[in-house]
């Protein structure tokens, strides 16, 4: 990229900067639940208006959904840097989206504004997901068809550690299991009974020979939710929550298949009944090297370290799905050299400190620099659309 394209966006990073980190800390001062982010989608809009652009909302049907679109030229080629902002439950912004949604915010500003000055043709887009914790909203966006004129599309994570530009994650798929059996008094008469424990702890009994014979990638985690009312009855109902997790999605109606197979066996040996939901959960996340790596280098000429390559992560995420069907780069920034898990109280706190407005600072001129240099360089896209191998599957959302 050269310099002055570069120094236009670094400079409207900078003019913003104050302003970001005012969103930042209001939304994470404020956070909300998936599919209830109405304060701080008002917050980012209201920005964007101020700002002379166009927003559309609610957008792909959802009322905390937002786009706005910037074209230049004949913008044949149309990149989407996408906005996180919902909150955990209990524990605010522990995973940092009031940061996900500033970097947008920023870079999607300095991309526009380099176009602008410099005449460069594309077309960019910032578009607001609802609900990345659980509720899938980019999978209902997808569904929308939010994504079809969309030919890349890219966002940062926070994280700790080293900064990385991140390679796989895991797709998931949950089940809700009830065993009903037959109660009766445990001391008196219980040969009479059917024990719906003794069916749970069986499950979880093959779930643990089961473990041995999968790869290295799988996560298989779950809790009892119902195991009986008193020490003295047999217990007729047990319920449980099952997940699993895997790094391809082409294994994971195998390993379905298996853990039910456990789930059979359990009510067979102890003649209980039982009845299984099945949750698809979100896709993997695939990625592209040639938009990685493009990123890692903007990151690195902000002086911030990089590690080498795109490593692997056990989380979960619905930017899995725009990944199945676009290419897609997610850099994850670092907020302390130390390991500090999300979703937890003490990332809550690290996302309002001082690092999280170097990340916003940073991550959004990475990202700006990657959107124009795709649309100055037509190769690019090209490259990373060649990547892409994977088949298209939307239908992964929770229900």
């Amino acid at each position: 990229m050269q310099p002055h394209v570069k120094n236009t966006i670094y400079e409207n990073v900078e003019e913003n900067k104050s302003d970001l980190v005012q969103i930042s800390e209001f939304i994470h001062e404020n956070p909300e639940l998936g599919y209830k982010e109405f304060k701080a989608v008002e917050k980012l809009t209201s920005y964007l208006k101020d700002k002379e652009n166009e927003v559309s909302m609610p957008f792909g049907g959802l009322n905390t959904s937002f786009r706005a679109t910037h074209i230049q030229g004949g913008g044949e080629k149309h990149i989407a840097v996408l906005a996180e902002y919902d909150a955990l439950p209990k524990l605010g912004h522990a995973c940092g989206h009031n940061i996900i949604c500033t970097s947008a915010l920023g870079a999607y500003l300095a991309a526009k504004r380099a176009m602008e000055k410099f005449n460069i043709s594309g077309k960019v887009s910032i578009i607001g997901t609802p609900a990345e914790e659980g509720g899938g909203g980019k999978i209902r966006l997808l569904e929308a068809g939010a994504f079809e004129d969309v030919d890349a599309s890219l966002m940062v994570h926070p994280t700790s550690g080293t900064t990385r530009i991140a390679g796989r994650c895991t797709t998931t798929y949950s089940f809700t299991i009830e065993f009903f059996g037959k109660s009766a008094h445990a001391a008196s008469q219980p040969f009479k009974g059917i024990n719906a424990l003794d069916a749970a702890h069986l499950f979880f009994n093959a779930i643990g020979f089961l473990r041995q014979q999968v790869t290295s990638d799988v996560r298989m985690s779950g809790y009892i939710v119902d195991g009986g009312t008193a020490s003295n009855v047999i217990p007729d109902y047990t319920k449980i929550q099952y997940s699993i997790r895997c790094m391809e999605d082409q294994e994971m109606s195998n390993l379905v298949e298996r853990v039910k197979s456990c789930i059979q066996a359990a009510a067979l040996a102890t003649g209980c009944e039982v009845n299984i939901n099945e949750e698809k959960g979100y896709a993997a996340r695939t990625f592209s090297e040639t938009l990685g790596n493009i990123c890692r280098a903007a990151l690195e000429e902000q002086g911030e370290k990089v590690l080498s390559g795109f490593p692997d992560d056990f989380g979960s995420t619905d930017f899995g799905n725009v990944s199945q069907l676009i290419p897609t780069t997610n850099p994850y920034f670092s907020l302390n050299e130390t390991r500090v898990s999300l979703h937890t109280p003490e990332y809550e706190k690290l996302a309002n400190q001082p690092i999280s407005h170097i990340a916003i600072e940073r991550s959004a001129k990475a990202m700006a620099c990657t959107i124009v240099e795709c649309f100055l360089d037509d190769s690019i896209l090209e490259r990373a659309k060649s990547e892409q191998t994977n088949e298209v599957s939307v239908d992964m959302r929770p229900r």
